[in-house]
């Protein structure tokens, strides 16, 4: 039978693989987001540059200039007592571009639409979007949530006029000799400040589980082997690899890019004395 220090040496293995395969996937990605920062920060690349403007008109529904969706599909989830809720999972994303006309440095530029365009908006437009409108609705809902197939819905958070905007693309003379863009990003957020975020939470994310590491195996193998503190160490060291996996899967999600980024949601109804007290969206 594996001796005590062999099975502990087994375990610490396991965990280290583990989690420097977590760090190196948040590396990764952090890698990725700052070449995505390089690509909109000077000097200027060849596929154009990163603008700050303002939606004058938008040619989409509503008035949207751009809007992004995503395809969700909701599912009751364990009722108690006086609390209904739906449980929202994605099913894909996208963005479209409709076009229209906004303002940068006092000049007019033409938006040219897109079917598929890489469009970025806010985690706050996208639950503004996704919000229950009222209660009839998620009587409706309810309804088909509790079936096999669920309740199918597509969420957009759009763009719409008057809105601050930031566009990547280059800027060409149009038929009407006007300017045109045909963007290949549309943000209602800073891309750049977004960009420089997600790096530093990346950034101080794995040096946070490293150090945690680091720490609980220091304490593990410390002297006397398997005395009050090696123990104390091995246990922290277990609570950490528990926790360490969706630690790295909300670190990954939190630092995907607003195209990219999951959406879920809930929307829970709690009666009391036969009347909605509350129809919460999350």
């Amino acid at each position: 039978m594996p001796s005590k220090e062999l099975m502990g040496a087994l375990a610490l293995a396991v965990l280290w693989v583990n989690t420097l395969l977590i760090a190196a996937a948040a590396l990764k990605q952090l890698a990725a987001v700052a070449a995505t920062l390089r690509r909109l920060s000077p000097p200027r690349s060849a596929g154009g540059a990163l603008f700050e403007a303002r939606v004058l008109r938008g040619d989409g529904r509503g008035g949207a200039l751009a809007g992004h969706r995503i395809e969700q599909v909701g599912r009751a989830g364990a009722e108690g007592g006086a609390r209904e809720e739906i449980v929202f999972a994605d099913r894909g994303a996208g963005g479209e571009i409709y076009g229209g006309v906004v303002v940068a440095g006092g000049r007019e530029i033409a938006i040219a639409p897109a079917v598929e365009g890489e469009v970025w908006v806010s985690r706050a437009e996208v639950r503004a979007a996704s919000a229950c409108p009222s209660e009839a609705r998620f009587d409706e809902a309810y309804q088909h949530a509790r079936k096999p197939r669920g309740f199918s819905r597509t969420v957009e958070a759009m763009i719409c006029a008057g809105a601050p905007v930031w566009l990547v693309g280059a800027v060409e003379r149009g038929a009407s000799g006007g300017d045109l863009m045909r963007p290949a990003l549309v943000s209602s957020v800073d891309p750049r400040a977004f960009c420089r975020s997600r790096i530093a939470l990346l950034a101080l994310g794995v040096a946070g589980i490293l150090g945690a590491l680091v720490g609980c195996t220091a304490l593990a193998l410390s002297r006397p082997r398997f005395g009050p503190a090696s123990t104390a160490g091995a246990a922290l060291c277990l609570a950490f690899f528990l926790f360490v996996q969706p630690l790295g899967t909300a670190l990954r999600d939190a630092a995907r890019t607003p195209s990219a980024a999951p959406a879920r949601g809930r929307w829970a109804r709690r009666r009391a004395d036969g009347a909605t007290r509350a129809i919460v969206s999350s």
